[in-house]
């Protein structure tokens, strides 16, 4: 079976977190010193403590559908594990979000292998289909708030996605372009021996993106981000903007901005991400209070979910009974 080393995620992934974590510092002390330091204070001040069980309410939710989608898929390539321990091994991913393109969430193989021995060949597509299906998603929500809200920076960020995304499927789902690269890096001897588990890999991909696995996967997307979307209405209201913020703006803001990151490749999206959304938040808004909502915002999502990936990364334990892995 294929075999993937992988360093323990304690020294090496939760390392790539802290960084992460610096880079998401200066970025945000940047957009607030470009906004004016004491108006963004006054406008944080604003804001009641009480609102921020509110915020990450929606937040919660996002991560609830996400693992429906999670346990789905892991179940269309035939792994059956206890859900508790699935969702704290999805939870545990949750530490890698902030990696290029989120494919650092590739720690759930690595959990799933080293808990139940199960291969990673067989679980890493379920990450691909889930980083994909989000996307997918995406791209439909985006295009609902652009039926709500004109903007055109936000349609670039949206053609962008749908090429990104046309381009791997293709890849992904046309057997042809997936033999040549396949049949390209078997020109190298160590990755020859591992034919059989590309072919794996392609098969259990292809399965997870297809049109069953598309219709049920596509709409939890949407359902699971459209409610995280909401979390910038729930800022805004925070801030006492008036009239508020109009739940297609937000859709769109959040949408767009999420692919923007997604597609740039850049850990968690970091910068460009915020950009987006700020860029489109200020046509309803000032620029503090567009600068304010956006950082509280994905404090409220992005960190608090890595939050909760270190706190169950670090709590997790092997299992105890040897004979209940899986082969």
């Amino acid at each position: 079976m294929f075999r993937i080393r992988f360093q323990a995620p304690e020294n090496s992934d939760l390392k790539k977190t802290v960084w992460s974590l610096i880079l998401a510092v200066a970025v945000y002390t940047a957009i607030v010193l470009f906004s004016d330091v004491s108006r963004v204070v006054e406008a944080v001040s604003r804001i009641s403590l009480c609102w921020i069980p509110l915020f990450l309410s929606l937040s919660l939710v996002n991560y609830t559908l996400r693992f429906f989608k999670w346990q789905y898929f892991l179940q269309r390539v035939d792994v059956h594990i206890p859900w508790k321990e699935s969702m704290s091994v999805f939870v545990a991913g949750f530490s890698m979000t902030v990696s290029p393109g989120k494919l650092g969430e590739l720690l759930k193989c690595y959990l799933l292998k080293e808990r139940r021995e199960i291969p990673v060949s067989r679980t890493s597509p379920v990450v691909v289909a889930e980083r994909v299906t989000d996307l997918i998603s995406m791209i439909f929500i985006a295009m609902i708030g652009l039926l709500l809200v004109e903007h055109k920076g936000a349609m670039i960020a949206v053609g962008a996605g749908i090429v990104f995304v046309l381009a791997v499927m293709i890849f992904i789902l046309w057997k042809s372009a997936f033999s040549f690269l396949t049949n390209l890096l078997c020109r190298i001897k160590p990755v020859n021996k591992h034919r059989d588990s590309f072919e794996q890999f392609h098969t259990n991909c292809t399965a997870l993106l297809d049109l069953k696995s598309l219709i049920i996967s596509v709409p939890l997307g949407i359902l699971s981000w459209g409610a995280e979307a909401m979390v910038l209405c729930l800022v805004a209201m925070s801030l006492g903007i008036e009239p508020g913020l109009s739940v297609g703006l937000a859709l769109l803001a959040h949408s767009a901005g999420t692919i923007a990151g997604a597609v740039s490749m850049i850990p968690g999206g970091l910068g460009l991400t915020e950009i987006t959304i700020g860029a489109i938040l200020i046509t309803a808004m000032p620029e503090v209070d567009a600068a304010v909502t956006t950082i509280i915002m994905r404090f409220a999502t992005l960190w608090f979910a890595v939050l909760l990936g270190v706190i169950v990364l670090a709590k997790r334990v092997p299992p105890t009974d040897k004979h209940d892995k899986l082969n």
